[in-house]
């Protein structure tokens, strides 16, 4: 099992197993003020193998987290499980999406969300933040 893809998209649904995504791949955010709305949706899709299906139980568990890359307390962290589909000899991909549209973030700097699983490597999914205020004319002398 591995996750086959993770990034940040503006939007993305699920609909009968079909994923749909708005806008994927982002890598910078650009807000005028801190703190602010990550405004995103965590996109995660994990492929796995008949090897994989046959191998324990087929309901997995996940945790992500949100830290500042250089380290840092986190700020917001996500849980639950996922179900492999099918039967023994089946194989296929799990889509998942988080929607993090409220989610804080704090200042201007480099985060990762730290996707892992049962079963899985690690993932980082990094991103920027980064201001867009222009500063004070009143600051210069």
């Amino acid at each position: 099992m591995r996750v086959a893809a993770a990034f940040l998209a503006d939007a993305a649904n699920l609909r009968e197993g079909t994923l749909g995504v708005l806008s994927g791949f982002i890598n910078t955010i650009n807000r005028e003020q801190f703190p602010a709305p990550l405004g995103a949706t965590l996109v995660v899709v994990v492929e796995y193998d008949e090897n994989e299906a046959r191998r324990g139980d087929p309901e997995r568990s996940f945790r992500a987290r949100c830290e500042p890359a250089i380290g840092g307390p986190s700020l917001f962290n996500l849980e639950g499980n996922f179900s492999l589909g099918g039967g023994n000899d089946s194989f296929g991909y799990i889509p998942m999406i988080f929607p993090l549209a409220e989610a804080q973030i704090p200042e201007p700097g480099s985060y990762r969300i730290i996707f892992e699983g049962t079963g899985l490597e690690r993932v980082d999914v990094r991103f920027y933040a980064n201001s867009t205020a222009l500063p004070s004319l009143d600051d210069t002398e």
